[in-house]
């Protein structure tokens, strides 16, 4: 099996599974699927958006991914068969899942926490549980914005050209989810209050 290289903390990347055999070098696969989330980025973002468009059920979590990757990877929207560098293990996938929409509920139900806060949880775990071969983070930022969409939140823009290089602000974004892993949400909600469309 072929990989590319990629940034520090990034998910190895097997080329075999492109639909487009043409691409030969990560440059070309940023901008197929840059293309790829612009094209899902217009679905939630360019016009009205309903519940009935983002159930938030376990399918449409998948599903939002292949709208996301689809046209460039053959495994997109497919839940991992197999154990990455991150994520859990790959046989608790649906059951985390199912989890982390029954917390996004529960969040909701806690008073004095802000929509940017319970997004911020709902991004950190879909990172955390790591569902796919790859497109995660991108995967779990676009979710917590349709979340943010829906609960008339303020979206977060994250400078996603330069973190899918390893550039700018990843090193802090890996590290704020690394101290989310121990329960310390703080500077994950700083770095979203930055990002925010607010700020």
């Amino acid at each position: 099996m072929t990989q590319w290289p990629q940034p520090p903390g990034a998910t190895p990347i097997d080329p075999s599974g492109l639909r487009d055999k043409s691409i030969r070098a990560l440059d070309q696969l940023y901008r197929a699927e840059a293309e790829n989330v612009r094209q899902a980025h217009v679905r939630y973002f360019g016009g009205g958006l309903t519940r009935r468009m983002a159930p938030f059920d376990y399918a449409w979590l998948l599903r939002l991914h292949k709208q996301m990757f689809g046209r460039v990877w053959d495994w997109a929207g497919q839940a991992r068969c197999g154990d990455l560098n991150l994520g859990c293990p790959w046989h608790e996938v649906p059951a985390q899942l199912q989890a982390m929409l029954a917390d996004l509920d529960a969040w909701q139900a806690v008073p004095g926490t802000s929509a940017l806060e319970r997004a911020s949880r709902l991004h950190h775990r879909a990172v955390w549980v790591h569902p796919f071969r790859n497109g995660n983070g991108r995967w779990a930022r676009m979710l917590a914005n349709i979340w943010l969409r829906l609960n008339d939140g303020q979206l977060v823009i994250w400078p996603e050209d330069t973190m899918a290089r390893g550039e700018g602000v990843r090193e802090e974004y890996l590290a704020s989810l690394r101290m989310a892993d121990d329960g310390d949400f703080g500077r994950l909600l700083a770095l979203h209050r930055r990002y925010s469309d607010s700020a």
